[in-house]
């Protein structure tokens, strides 16, 4: 679909992105650049540079996910891409001009069952993945004029924008191969040339005066007909006569009902009409070819009116004395207002959210089109302007919610609610934008994942209570614990990524409940805090070894706290960030921060077992397969919910269970994470009692050149001792070669 507006453009949500796709090494950037004749944005692909073009047919100009991600998180691009070529499996089918993403028309909706499928960047249109069919262009076309579907499978590349619409993989199979048949198939040569529309096709139903009346002044295309009679058509086709011929003939067949005699009389009392119309050309004359040509692509024609007036549709009509209709779009848009929940969040300047009953929350309107077919379903002759129109009043008059209902969160079968722990029916009054699509069963059990944990913690009671907390802090949406949750596990197999896709498989069934941000990235690219807003969680795998230069960002979104946020395009805003930070890895975090302000903020839980020892150990097919069912993850919810009523109900401010091997292990990276603690096991508070300060600092200058440490400033380090011994830096009286003298340096304050 045509992009007018660069705002409107939808940002690719990387964590949808099928992971099959991901490695492989097509990817490309795409900017939106204004095509001046078109009126409208082109999307050009780019290297990962930024700077110079991509080419569809040159795999030298296309990148790896990695590198693509990374470019345009910190490049002035709008979107990335995945080019098709003859070395892989894939292709795409395209379908645009969508009026309701939500509700899909009966073909759309047949085929996004069968396979992974996305919003394009307009917000309009869908692309659905397919692969394994080879797309013979003798058998089969590449577009359906008629539905306006187009396939690619080659040196063409496709935007993504992981806006998923379902939760299915890249598939393949007969259903998709019958599908593309009924769509995309040549048809057979066609013997007739003109096939008979009606019973009165070839003859217009009105006069040429009447049907040159009822062009001129229709709403939607009479400009557009007036300028091809009367001349000013030059300004939209670019002087182009060819163009404008055939544009005209077209426009000639849907109002004479394909009457050539009337086509051919109208055409020549316009401003097109030259001497090239009657010169001969292919056995006959070119406007011959032309009318036969527009008669032949012509799909419907016009039915003029019975001579009844058109019934008044709603209130949003008005009749006026002289006969004429008005549109009162004011009156639309409090007609809607009265049938749809539609609210401004977190701010008057932020965009729409609107209630989904069947989803029981609230969802953003990013694109602008769900409330436009929303008000389309009101009235389904209202015209772009008019929708606009609607679109702006309801803006206007449209609540402001601050904050989310942090006492909510929707299952499949309800929100649940945090103070009586009740499942209640879905509830607009409740404005809440997170879903788990999972039932609530208070009974619930699943052997599997009861001895997962078992095996996960080797049977430590603490541990499990632990996991099942964990469990619990995704749930809530607001801050329950405010750490990061660590899984160490230093062998392999060890159980971690069991724990993460148990988590993904309950509390992220449909996709945008979990951010992948590594602490990492957080630390040094400006558009990652965004991803991580209104998440319930924030998982990574694996973390890198690399160091963790800032940690400031992450100490804020675990303790709830207002950050700036800035996304592509668009101005930057403080909001609150929270999610529940995960991290598995086979190290201790590597921060570029020690001491007590990081050390409580971190819960880490070790994870020893290895499961490849196992008599009993499962395949990993059967492992994901016992993964996703639903009992595990109705059991894994109901252990969230039960360990949450202990956690609220618990006084203290740190409501997890007390866990000795969680104790030992955060002991254990205060010592690893403690820069001076080898330091400070040769240099105790005795010695800075007694020597004076100029020698303390160069002992410790001389410590870090002897082991290569770069040393910290002069005023950290008193900083540190400081804090270490209790100790404070002031005039102090000390005892040198058998004389007491006053100097500066490092004293007690339990010493007077």
């Amino acid at each position: 679909m045509a992009i007018i507006v660069k705002e409107e453009i939808l940002e690719p949500v990387m964590e949808n992105i099928p992971e099959e796709l991901q490695m492989i090494p097509n990817w490309v950037l795409w900017r939106a650049e204004w095509n001046e004749k078109r009126q409208q944005f082109d999307k050009v692909p780019y290297q990962t540079n930024g700077i110079d073009k991509a080419d569809s047919t040159r795999n030298h100009t296309w990148g790896s996910f990695k590198d693509i991600e990374e470019a345009y998180l910190n490049g002035n691009v709008e979107g990335i891409g995945f080019v098709l070529s003859e070395d892989d499996p894939y292709c795409v089918i395209d379908i645009d001009g969508l009026e309701n993403v939500e509700v899909l028309p009966a073909l759309a909706q047949e085929i996004t069952d069968l396979s992974y499928a996305e919003l394009s960047p307009s917000g309009s249109g869908i692309h659905i993945w397919l692969k394994g069919f080879y797309h013979d262009k003798e058998k089969f076309k590449n577009k359906n004029t008629k539905l306006g579907y187009e396939i690619y499978s080659n040196e063409r590349f496709m935007t993504f924008t992981g806006e998923t619409l379902n939760n299915l993989p890249i598939s393949e199979g007969t259903k998709i191969n019958s599908f593309i048949e009924k769509i995309f198939k040549r048809e057979e040569q066609v013997q007739s040339f003109i096939t008979k529309r009606n019973d009165n096709f070839g003859r217009a139903a009105l006069s040429e005066e009447e049907v040159i009346h009822i062009a001129c002044n229709n709403p939607k295309t009479g400009e557009r007909f007036k300028s091809f009679l009367r001349g000013g058509w030059e300004q939209n086709y670019n002087s182009d006569f060819s163009s404008g011929d055939l544009a005209f003939l077209n426009d000639l067949a849907f109002w004479t009902n394909c009457d050539y005699g009337m086509m051919d009389s109208i055409y020549r009392k316009s401003t097109l009409m030259r001497e090239k119309f009657d010169r001969p050309q292919n056995g006959t004359t070119y406007g011959n070819e032309q009318i036969m040509k527009a008669i032949s692509e012509c799909a419907n024609t016009f039915n003029p009116p019975k001579g009844e007036d058109e019934k008044i549709k709603g209130p949003w009509w008005r009749t006026n004395g002289n006969g004429s209709i008005s549109f009162l779009h004011q009156v639309l848009a409090k007609e809607v207002l009265k049938k749809y929940h539609i609210v401004r969040y977190p701010s008057p300047h932020s965009d729409l959210y609107y209630f989904n009953p069947k989803k029981g929350i609230y969802e953003q309107d990013k694109s602008g089109r769900q409330i436009n077919g929303i008000i389309r379903k009101f009235d389904e002759d209202l015209k772009s302007g008019q929708i606009k129109e609607v679109h702006n009043y309801i803006t206007d008059l449209s609540p402001i919610i601050n904050k989310v209902n942090e006492n909510y969160i929707a299952l499949k079968n309800g929100i649940l609610n945090f103070t009586t722990f009740e499942i209640e029916p879905f509830n607009p009054g409740v404005f809440i934008l997170q879903k788990v699509s999972v039932e609530y069963k208070p009974n619930a059990y699943d052997s599997f994942v009861e001895s997962t944990l078992k095996k996960v913690t080797k049977g430590h009671a603490a541990s499990i209570e632990n996991i099942k907390e964990i469990f619990a802090c995704v749930l809530y949406p607001g801050v329950l614990v405010p750490k990061i949750h660590y899984l160490l596990g230093r062998s392999a197999h060890n159980g971690k990524s069991s724990i993460l896709n148990l988590i993904h498989e309950t509390f992220n069934k449909d996709g945008g409940n979990i951010s992948a941000v590594t602490p990492q990235k957080l630390a040094s690219s400006t558009f990652a805090g965004s991803s991580i807003y209104g998440k319930l969680a924030n998982i990574v795998d694996d973390n890198p070894t690399s160091l963790i230069e800032d940690s400031g960002l992450l100490k804020t979104i675990v303790t709830g706290g207002f950050a700036e946020i800035e996304k592509k395009g668009r101005d930057s805003e403080t909001v609150r960030l929270s999610a529940t930070f995960i991290i598995a890895s086979n190290h201790f975090p590597n921060l570029n921060e020690s001491g007590n302000a990081i050390n409580r903020r971190l819960n880490i839980i070790p994870f020893d077992h290895n499961f490849s020892l196992d008599d009993d150990c499962l395949p990993d097919e059967e492992s994901m397969r016992l993964t996703k069912s639903d009992s595990a993850s109705e059991y894994v919810l109901k252990l969230a919910i039960d360990a949450l009523k202990r956690m609220m109900n618990n006084p203290s401010s740190d409501k997890l269970t007390v866990n000795d091997r969680a104790q030992e292990a955060i002991s254990a990276f205060a010592e690893h994470n403690d820069p001076l603690a080898d330091f400070f096991h040769e240099f105790d508070e005795q010695y800075f009692n007694d020597v004076r300060g100029a020698r303390a600092l160069e002992d410790y200058e001389q410590y870090c050149r002897e082991n290569r440490i770069p040393p910290m400033e002069t005023k950290k380090f008193k900083e540190v001792v400081n804090t270490k011994f209790n100790m404070e830096w002031k005039d102090k009286t000390i005892n040198e070669s058998g004389f007491w003298k006053t100097v500066k340096g490092f004293k007690s304050k339990s010493k007077k």
